[in-house]
């Protein structure tokens, strides 16, 4: 009789096991399908893909600076872009004040050819980069 009773246990056992099992793994699933921009997370820096897009934890610069969240891949890798390009634009400007200019646009009109038109080009770069993030990349839902 003892025999049948740790069987029935070990059964049990198993059942719950596999119950535990399944539930696990169905909430791992339900938390993926959660990922997307602005959804809280803990660790900087961690990866995950949902489907074809890739998503890195951080603190996205147009949903909340200073919360970490998911945010897509390429969000991240803009905002670094978009940081290197405002310092580019920072040093001709501080270049621009010696000479006199306040805004690149004075300067780039001033020194007029090719160096006017990488000026211009930099000051465009900087405003559609900062659109597309703002409206794609790093767009909350996304």
């Amino acid at each position: 009789m003892l025999k049948a009773s740790n069987k029935v246990r070990a059964s049990v056992l198993v059942a719950t096991f596999g119950l535990f099992l399944a539930t696990t793994s169905y909430a791992t699933s339900a938390n993926a399908a959660t990922v997307k921009n602005g959804v809280s997370c803990t660790k900087t820096g961690s990866k995950t893909k949902v489907g074809s897009k890739g998503y890195v934890c951080g603190y996205n610069p147009y949903i909340t600076p200073t919360k970490r969240t998911w945010m897509l891949t390429n969000c991240k890798l803009s905002n670094d872009l978009l940081v290197q390009l405002k310092e580019a634009e920072e040093n001709m400007l501080i270049q621009a004040n010696i000479f006199g200019y306040k805004t690149l646009t004075d300067l780039g009109n001033a020194l007029g050819g090719q160096e006017q038109k990488d000026v211009n080009e930099l000051v465009k770069s900087i405003t559609d980069s900062e659109a597309v993030m703002k409206n794609t990349f790093c767009k909350k839902g996304k």
